[in-house]
């Protein structure tokens, strides 16, 4: 027979110590657990047990369990609940200038960390000069005349004057 605990299954010697076993798997149980060491002491472990559990006596249960039981169910509440009950006060006269000072540490953490935008010396852009010959300020003035008809005859046909 192979060892229940070698196998790491004390599954046989769980139901053999319950007296769950049929008559021939449970002589076959017992005369291993006669021959092997580690199998006898958790049968005998498991006997013990149970003859704890067989021994043991609950307690009278009081005439008025249940009526304090429900009446303290209905009392329970969340442990979410519990907290903010004790921290109300704290919150409702604190809370207010607790949210502020986090904004502001907020605000000044994140305009701290922005380079400053500050021109040490404006440039001085230098004047451009261009040589224009005649022609070209004739054909400008002429393009900005008919810019402006046009903008005129454009208002005309909306009716604005």
């Amino acid at each position: 027979m192979i060892c229940p605990m070698e196998k790491g299954d004390p599954s046989e010697l769980l139901a053999y110590s319950a007296q769950q076993l049929e008559g021939s798997e449970s002589l076959r149980l017992r005369q291993h657990v006669n021959s092997c060491p580690a199998c006898r002491e958790f049968v005998s472990g498991q006997e013990a047990v149970w003859r704890a559990l067989d021994a043991w006596e609950a307690p009278a249960i009081s005439a008025d369990f249940d009526p304090r039981l429900y009446r303290r169910i209905a009392q329970e509440s969340s442990w979410r609940e519990r907290c903010l009950h004790a921290l109300g006060p704290l919150l409702v006269r604190q809370g207010l200038p607790i949210a502020a000072a986090a904004c502001l540490i907020i605000v000044a953490g994140f305009v701290s960390r922005q380079p400053p935008n500050i021109n040490t010396a404006p440039q001085k852009q230098a004047a451009q000069i261009e040589n224009l010959q005649p022609e070209q300020v004739e054909h400008v003035m002429d393009d900005m005349q008919m810019l402006s008809d046009f903008a005129r005859a454009a208002r005309s046909d909306t009716g604005e004057l």
